[in-house]
């Protein structure tokens, strides 16, 4: 979830979005690549609270970190530079317990240190890391899980605009400004985007059971809000505009090979 973008975002053009939506959308675009991040982070984690293994952990740390600091500062990633540099200098600092034996091993041994950094400790506090181990993976895989659940993926994509008719007439509508047809966005932050007639509409939306209610600000073509039927299996709406005018929307969801976000979580 750290990487995903917004459906709209990946129809504009690259020299239009900023450095932050270019780098983020680049990093989510591989589902298993996040993966592998997110496991070497956690093995981080797992590693450094064992002695024995806390200064490979750290020296790991130490790259990772220095690694997405920089990435951020260059990127404009402003809301995690602060995250990034208090983990960068609590690396720092915890290596620094190990500078002479850093020092000793990389550059007067070699690599060929064989001193034992280990002391004796009571059976409790050897069980500790365990315990730590055990309640972070499944501590963070609940609160992974709840995000994951306040998004309904069968819902949020992008959509072609086959048809729209109020009242029984069809809208004007042509190219909008995201994409080659009239397009329509739910976005997995409950955020609601059409793009018809050269203009981009931005609203909200909500979905319980199989109603779907949309509300834009400022109105699209005098429609500030549509409540309806959303029937997931031909993608359409049925219902009413502005809380009493009959609607009707015929969508069409784009295919992978058009929109890799629509198939990327599902």
């Amino acid at each position: 979830m750290q990487f995903r973008i917004l459906h709209y975002e990946s129809f504009m053009p690259l020299a239009e979005i900023s450095k932050y939506q270019h780098m983020w959308s680049f990093f989510g675009r591989s589902l298993n690549y996040n993966i592998f991040i997110g496991l070497t982070e956690l093995l981080i984690g797992i590693l450094i609270v064992f002695k024995r293994t806390r200064l490979i952990a750290l020296l790991l740390s130490f790259g990772v970190c220095l690694n997405i600091l920089i990435l951020n500062i260059e990127f404009d990633i402003s809301f995690a530079i602060i995250h990034i540099t208090v983990d960068f200098v609590l690396t720092i600092l915890l290596l620094l317990e190990y500078r002479k034996d850093i020092y000793q091993f990389f550059i007067l041994n070699g690599g060929r240190f064989k001193k034992s950094l280990l002391s004796k400790k009571n059976k409790f506090v050897s069980k500790l890391p365990f315990l730590y181990i055990i309640i972070l993976p499944i501590g963070y895989g609940i609160y992974a899980y709840n995000l994951k659940s306040t998004v309904d993926d069968t819902v949020t994509g992008s959509y072609k605009i086959n048809s729209f008719k109020v009242n029984n007439a069809d809208l004007d509508i042509t190219k909008g400004k995201f994409g080659s047809e009239p397009m329509l966005f739910f976005e997995h932050n409950h955020q609601t985007v059409i793009s018809v007639n050269d203009t981009v509409y931005y609203g909200g939306y909500s979905i319980y059971k199989r109603e779907v209610r949309m509300f834009f600000k400022p109105p699209m073509n005098e429609i500030s809000n549509i409540i309806g039927r959303f029937d997931r299996k031909d993608f359409s709406i049925n219902g009413v505009v502005n809380d009493s005018i009959p609607v009707a929307i015929k969508l069409e969801r784009l295919s992978e090979e058009k929109d890799y976000l629509n198939n990327l979580y599902d």
